[in-house]
C-alpha cells in the first residue's frame, strides 16, 4: 500500500478510541480538556460495562462528542480486533484525522506501526491527558538545519521530511530514526544525509 498523505495538513479531527476494559476511568483523564470537534469512542464489554458516578460527572463536563460501542466478546481479544478495525473505518471516512488508542495494551503497537508506514497519525497513549506526542517542534528542526552548508531548498525538503516522521510518530524510536535516514538518503543522497543527520540527531531522543 502506498502512502496517501505526503501533504497531510497539520491539523485534523481527533478521535480517541478508549479500550475501557483495559484503562477504565484512568484512561478518561483529560476528557474535560477536549474540544467540540473531538470525538471519543468508548469500547466496552460485559467484562467492564458499568460507569460510576464520577465518570458520569466527568462526561457532562466535556465539549467533545462521546459515543459508546459495546463489543460482543465471543472469542479472545474481540475488543482489540474491533477497535483496530474501527480505526481503518475512521481513516477511510475522514482522511485528515488523527487517531489515539487509549490503552496500556502494547499489542496495539502493531496497529500504530502499520498506519505509521502509510503516513497516518495513529498513537497509543495511556490516557486522553497524555496525548501531546513529540515534544520537538517544527521550529526546532528548522533551527537545527539553519547553519548547515546546504541549499535552502535542501533545508526545506529535509525539514519537511524530518517533521513528517516526528509528528506522525512511531512506538519505537529506532523505527523513526531508520525511516528518517532511509528517506533522506533516497531524496538527498548519502553525503547530505550525513550532514543533516548530525544536526538533527540531538532532537530525536
Amino acid at each position: 500500500m502506498s502512502k496517501k498523505k505526503e501533504n497531510k495538513p497539520e491539523k485534523g479531527r481527533r478521535y480517541f478510541l478508549i479500550d475501557y476494559e483495559n484503562v477504565h476511568m484512568a484512561g478518561l483523564k483529560g476528557l474535560e480538556e477536549l474540544h467540540k470537534s473531538d470525538r471519543v469512542i468508548v469500547f466496552y464489554s460485559q467484562n467492564a460495562d458499568s460507569l460510576n458516578f464520577d465518570i458520569m460527572m466527568l462526561l457532562t463536563r466535556t465539549k467533545a462528542r462521546v459515543d459508546y460501542i459495546k463489543v460482543d466478546t465471543q472469542g479472545r481479544n474481540a475488543l482489540d480486533f474491533q477497535l483496530s478495525s474501527y480505526i481503518g473505518f475512521l481513516l477511510g471516512r475522514d482522511p485528515h484525522c488523527r487517531c489515539y488508542i487509549v490503552s496500556h495494551d502494547r499489542g496495539y503497537s502493531n496497529v500504530q506501526i502499520f498506519w505509521y508506514k502509510q503516513g497516518e497519525e495513529v498513537r497509543l497513549i495511556p490516557s486522553i491527558a497524555e496525548r501531546a506526542g513529540v515534544s520537538v517542534k517544527r521550529g526546532d528542526v528548522e533551527e537545527a538545519l539553519a547553519a548547515l552548508e546546504i541549499s535552502d531548498e535542501d533545508k526545506t525538503q529535509a525539514a519537511d521530511l524530518v517533521w513528517k516522521h516526528l509528528r506522525t510518530g512511531s512506538p519505537h524510536l529506532s523505527h523513526i530514526k531508520v525511516s528518517i535516514n532511509n528517506e533522506l538518503v533516497a531524496q538527498l543522497g548519502g553525503e547530505k544525509t550525513k550532514v543533516i543527520w548530525g544536526a538533527i540527531r540531538p532532537l530525536i531522543k
